[in-house]
């Protein structure tokens, strides 16, 4: 009895001794990942240096001093008081530090409106976006609420389809310069929503993808005075694309 369990003692010990030990290489096909993650800790303490932001979002665009040179009318006289719907995505480099973070983000929008009753086919709307945006996110331990200002500059394409009088449909296509915008509004974290549910979803979200935060985005975003010239076989006209609105959007944090 006393053999035995020598020889089964042994086998465990060198069992255990071969499973800590890490001084042997890998084998060839073989992936070691080490992902150190103190979940003990709570959001301001545990985050790294950098991150990584991932966020859709859905406003409207309402440039009321625009002119149609095919209508000669300005869109707030021909859409109704309506909008462009427009929905965005932005990916960006996240840079944490002591009483923030700084974040440069890249993004892109699209929309289309359509009044037929106004003789208007289609407005397309598509916009590029580059920006910077500075968030309170560790005013609190966990980021509940984070107040945030975001600047930027954007380049819009603006493609019409109007009738004329003879019912022929009349393209038009301008495309404006890098123009200012800004940006302000509230993340509202939602982590409490996936805790409800199961409270091992946020903790392996963090552990397999390093997801750390969902939030939801509610902001007021403003599009600078843009002065265009445009022109066809019609005429010319000068035009303005400057637009104020409110939006809402889902931001990822890695």
């Amino acid at each position: 009895m006393k053999k035995k369990f020598i020889i089964i003692a042994t086998l465990f010990l060198g069992g255990a001794a071969r499973a800590q030990d890490y001084s042997q290489p890998a084998e060839v096909d073989e992936v070691v990942v080490e992902r150190p993650l103190d979940l003990t800790k709570n959001y301001r303490d545990r985050r790294s240096r950098f991150g990584l932001l991932a966020a859709v979002n859905y406003e409207r665009f309402s440039p009321d001093n625009y002119v149609s040179i095919n209508l000669n009318k300005s869109f707030k006289e021909f859409s109704g008081e309506s909008s462009v719907p427009l929905v965005s995505g932005d990916l960006g480099l996240k840079i944490n530090f002591e009483v923030g973070s700084l974040s440069l983000l890249a993004g892109y929008a699209s929309g289309q409106f359509e009044n037929d009753s106004a003789n208007v086919y289609s407005i397309t709307t598509n916009m590029l976006r580059l920006s910077a945006n500075l968030a309170l996110d560790t005013l609190m331990e966990e980021p509940w609420v984070v107040p945030y200002g975001q600047v930027g500059v954007h380049q819009l394409n603006w493609t019409e389809k109007s009738y004329d009088n003879a019912n022929n449909i009349i393209n038009q296509s301008v495309t404006a310069p890098w123009t200012l915008n800004y940006k302000v509004g509230a993340l509202i974290q939602l982590n409490w929503v996936e805790d409800s549910i199961d409270p091992q979803t946020h903790i392996n979200g963090l552990q397999s993808s390093g997801l750390e935060n969902t939030y939801l985005d509610i902001f007021y975003q403003h599009y600078g005075t843009t002065d265009v010239t445009s022109e066809n076989e019609i005429g010319t006209v000068s035009t303005d694309f400057e637009s104020s609105n409110f939006g809402v959007g889902l931001k990822l944090e890695f």
